[in-house]
């Protein structure tokens, strides 16, 4: 018995009612994902709370610390943990998503979705252009820098306690991994 395999879009999941769980499309398969833990909510909101406060005191753009819509292709869509967009490219923000790839992204590390993170979100990000990516990994308490150049991503480093993290989007941002990293 033949079965026809439809690829979804955003325009398929977009008006799909609001709840706690994460819902991301991959090649336009379909990725439901549970709550995250305490350990990566608080990592997740000790960064917001770093970064936000010096985004808008030097006038940068507009970052999220709460899942947001990434709308990358058809068929390629996540919800990032942090995500940032320069003032200059504001126009992307629609009210519920993003049309097209910020310019960093941050996602913490879950152990249930290792690969997910470091493999897959790290191909399509490099692949759809997102000029920044940190993957925060709480099991190994660092944090890795990716930046985009000409179509790849190189290392920037990977910063632990006492080290400052360097950045080329968020370049000045003065930030010790050990201080957003939660220690539970």
């Amino acid at each position: 018995m033949a079965v026809a395999v439809h690829k979804l879009t955003w325009e398929d999941i977009k008006n799909f009612p609001e709840s706690h769980t994460r819902v991301e499309l991959v090649d336009g398969e379909l990725i439901m994902s549970p709550v995250a833990g305490a350990a990566h909510q608080m990592t997740t909101g000790l960064l917001g709370a770093r970064i936000l406060p010096w985004v808008l005191a030097h006038g940068l753009g507009a970052f999220f610390s709460s899942p947001l819509h990434v709308i990358l292709d058809e068929h390629v869509h996540y919800e990032p943990d942090l995500c940032f967009l320069r003032k200059d490219r504001l126009h992307l923000l629609k009210d519920a998503y993003f049309d097209g790839p910020p310019d960093l992204v941050i996602e913490v590390i879950s152990e249930s979705n290792r690969t997910h993170d470091t493999v897959v979100k790290f191909r399509d990000y490099e692949r759809y252009g997102v000029e920044e990516y940190w993957l925060v990994d709480l099991r190994e308490k660092h944090i890795r820098v990716f930046h985009l150049a000409d179509g790849r991503y190189g290392s920037l480093g990977i910063f632990s306690r006492g080290e400052r993290i360097v950045s080329r989007v968020l370049a000045g941002l003065d930030l010790d991994p050990e201080e957003v990293i939660a220690a539970l």
